[in-house]
């Protein structure tokens, strides 16, 4: 998730000015991890890499407006959707 400078933040602790990148990762099985962990070091997070470094480089307009990627992994195939 890139965080977007707006000032509603403000109220729950973030600050107006503060932008960055946030990253979640939900629990998986013990007997799935060490699939999953191969499965995301090897396409997502390069993926997340690209999506960073473009994210960086991009104009005002779309740094300004908070932006979500997510990732899912099911039976093995790595999916991604875009949210502004």
């Amino acid at each position: 998730m890139r965080i977007a400078p707006i000032s509603r933040n403000y109220g729950r602790g973030t600050h107006p000015d503060m932008v960055g990148f946030r990253v979640d990762v939900h629990p998986v099985d013990a007997t799935e991890r060490a699939a999953t962990r191969a499965v995301l070091r090897a396409h997502a997070l390069p993926q997340l890499h690209e999506w960073i470094r473009r994210a960086m480089a991009a104009d005002e307009t779309w740094q300004s407006t908070a932006h979500q990627r997510h990732w899912r992994l099911t039976d093995g195939h790595l999916t991604h959707r875009d949210e502004a």
